[in-house]
């Protein structure tokens, strides 16, 4: 299992995801106090922990004429979470497959060299948005050069250069004609460095549109040899991550008890592909337990069905799932997952249903009707161990809001706050590049986050199901021993026979044993 000392060294003590936040006014001057949880009146609810959020300190300076340094970068002499060579190698594997499939060199003045005769107004229109949007990427590039952590920041640069082209290419509607001519032209006259970068982008876009994509680029590929044509399928096959090789080695230990990891759906199922992101996270609860996606089929895509007809359809097909989970599995634990509607679907489940835990991934605390926590609010009587991680800038849930919420919660809960996150739990560009992480980084740490919490709710409810299962034993056991004593008769001939023949014994024989017996206490 990955520590956060491992996963994120680069991180300041103030960013640890573990480090509750204690009120430092109480706890300095008055140290005498007692912690929040002994009160009679305390709720189930824990403190708030916080994850990738910065506290920013006060300069400590003694003297006004101090000199502040604000240019040097101290973050160089913090060790990085993962191998740098190899993801330096994993990072130049474009710049490897244009090396290879282009022999000639293109030199750096390529776009005057293009003969833009019989060109329409929006193939140029196009076109020099595509390439001033590859043209910046090139100049983050050659910034980054010689920084230690590269790989990780030039990966957020592709993102992000992977984000603006994919909103070019919808303003013409993704017009097949205009998009495979757009492909053609860029292979064919960009440069070799700019066309590593534009192969980038493609490999993060298959990863999101992988059949747009595939139509764009077929052309081109036909016309290629067989050799160039499997080395771009293979290089497109997924995007580059520089700690994927770490997380493939270091994965979270299985949680005791083997769980069942049921994931509720947030909407009715419409393709056949699940995003990128869904297939790291259901592959890295694996490593927990037994990962069971619920999928929810709508007829005719959903057309006719209300809004609270498919939800009752959701809540139906995780109950039944659950059920169904219990006949077959009855002494394995059951966790309820869910992302942002799955997340409500999934507490709903629990107060129909005895699961062991549920864990809400960026839970929707205002809705339709408002903020949640009502007194008629049927989420207050749950019972279940609930993890609520939700976003610092989620438009759907306010930190303050859910804190008030979870005073009223019956059950034990706990709260994650993801600094720099949305409603799905993305981080912003901005911060993702001042913690220099990526989005897989940041999930790992919450995964880490979500084993510690299912570890210690497994355990708690283990340890008392051992303890109700002692006191049955015994109490059968003392019933069983009752029920033996009431079964005892007495057979009153045999009694009658055994003192019929001592009454029979010889005179002689009674008198020599009183004599022995008189002798032996004599002696004494």
């Amino acid at each position: 299992m990955i520590t956060i000392a491992t996963i994120s060294p680069t991180l300041t003590p103030s960013k640890a995801p573990r480090q509750e936040q204690n009120t430092e006014i109480i706890t300095l001057d008055h140290c005498y106090s007692k912690p929040w949880n002994t009160h009679p009146d305390a709720s189930n609810a824990k403190p708030v922990r916080t994850l990738f959020m910065t506290k920013y300190s006060r300069y400590a300076c003694l003297n006004r004429d101090d000199v502040i340094d604000v240019v040097s970068d101290f973050s160089n002499n913090r060790p990085l979470p993962y191998d740098v060579s190899k993801a330096v190698n994993v990072m130049q594997e474009c710049e490897r497959y244009v090396s290879f499939a282009r022999l000639e060199e293109i030199p750096d003045d390529w776009e005057d060299r293009i003969t833009r005769t019989g060109w329409t107004i929006q193939q140029n229109r196009l076109f020099n948005k595509v390439v001033k949007v590859l043209q910046t990427d090139r100049l983050s590039r050659l910034s980054l050069q010689g920084n230690k952590n590269e790989p990780v920041l030039r990966r957020n640069y592709v993102d992000k250069t992977a984000r603006r082209i994919r909103q070019i290419l919808s303003t013409v509607t993704w017009d097949m004609k205009l998009c495979q001519w757009l492909h053609t032209v860029l292979v064919e006259n960009l440069s070799q460095a700019m066309l590593a970068a534009y192969l980038d982008v493609l490999q993060s876009l298959k990863s999101k549109i992988p059949s747009l994509v595939e139509k764009m680029i077929a052309p081109a590929t036909s016309q290629c040899s067989q050799t160039v044509a499997e080395a771009l399928a293979l290089l497109l096959k997924r995007p580059w991550d520089p700690v994927s090789n770490m997380m493939s080695h270091h994965k979270p230990k299985k949680l005791p008890g083997n769980p069942l990891l049921l994931i509720a759906p947030c909407g009715p199922h419409v393709g056949n592909i699940p995003p990128k992101r869904n297939k790291f996270w259901n592959s890295q609860l694996g490593s927990l337990g037994k990962v069971v996606p619920v999928t929810m089929h709508t007829v005719a895509g959903g057309n006719g069905i209300s809004v609270a007809q498919c939800l009752e359809h959701m809540i139906g097909a995780v109950r039944t799932k659950v059920v169904e989970l219990k006949n077959h599995f009855p002494n394995r634990p059951i966790v309820l997952m869910g992302w942002h509607i799955g997340a409500l679907v999934a507490c709903h489940v629990s107060l129909l249903e005895n699961v062991t835990a549920v864990v809400c991934l960026g839970f929707p605390l205002i809705g339709l009707k408002g903020t949640r926590g009502d007194c008629d609010d049927m989420l207050l009587d749950s019972r279940t161990p609930t993890l609520f991680i939700v976003g610092q800038h989620a438009t759907t849930c306010t930190v303050d809001d859910m804190e008030d919420f979870r005073e009223k919660m019956k059950a034990e809960n706990s709260l994650i706050v993801v600094g720099g996150a949305d409603d799905n739990l993305r981080k912003t560009r901005a911060s993702k590049r001042a913690e220099g992480i990526t989005q897989s980084m940041m999930d790992r740490c919450l995964l880490d986050e979500i084993s510690e919490f299912l570890g210690g709710v497994i355990a708690h409810s283990s340890g008392s199901g051992d303890a109700e299962a002692d006191l049955e034993a015994s109490a059968r056991k003392g019933k069983q021993l009752n029920a033996k004593k009431r079964k005892i008769v007495r057979d009153l001939n045999v009694e009658l026979g055994a003192v019929k023949k001592e009454k029979a014994k010889p005179r002689g024989r009674i008198q020599s044993e009183v004599r022995y017996s008189l002798l032996v206490f004599s002696c004494i």
